[in-house]
């Protein structure tokens, strides 16, 4: 049984229209989620585009899109910070970033902490994940979740004390 022209345009309007309310439920938080781990408003703003297009490329597929977009940010976060690092290594300078006046002491130290600490940070303090949830979207054991933070919290009060 063929799908008609009109029922074939009906279901493309269908799922264009929930993708549409998907991405402005879900995108000042995944953006502002990227900000953070990232520090670059302009790298965050990619990473969060690419994710989203990713999952409009799946969207007939995928049967949970917010778990599906949180791994994709995530994941886009750590390749951009991976790829940054490398290149940093191989140029052997350091690019100095650029700090409006809201930039503070914590901000700076959150930077420092590596990745894996910086995003169970992120998600428990600022999202409000609980581990498990962290562990999902990280694609990581929940074993892990409380030693990074562990270790996070840590860095951070001897940092700031």
């Amino acid at each position: 049984m063929r799908a008609t022209k009109a029922e074939m345009t009906t279901n493309k309007d269908h799922a264009e229209a929930a993708f549409a309310e998907f991405f402005d439920v879900e995108f000042a938080g995944q953006f502002r989620r990227a900000v953070f781990l990232l520090r670059d408003r302009g790298a965050a703003e990619d990473v969060v585009h690419d994710a989203f297009v990713e999952v409009w490329r799946r969207w007939s597929e995928i049967a949970e899109p917010g778990p599906y977009l949180n791994r994709c940010v995530l994941n886009g976060c750590r390749d951009h910070t991976a790829s940054r690092r490398r290149r940093w290594t191989h140029d052997r300078t350091t690019r100095v970033e650029q700090h409006d006046a809201a930039a503070d002491e914590l901000s700076d130290i959150l930077a420092r902490l590596p990745f894996n600490q910086r995003c169970a940070v992120v998600l428990r303090f600022y999202v409000g994940m609980s581990n498990d949830e962290i562990a999902h979207a990280m694609g990581c054991p929940v074993g892990s979740v409380g030693p990074w933070i562990q270790r996070a919290k840590q860095q951070l009060l001897k940092e700031l004390t």
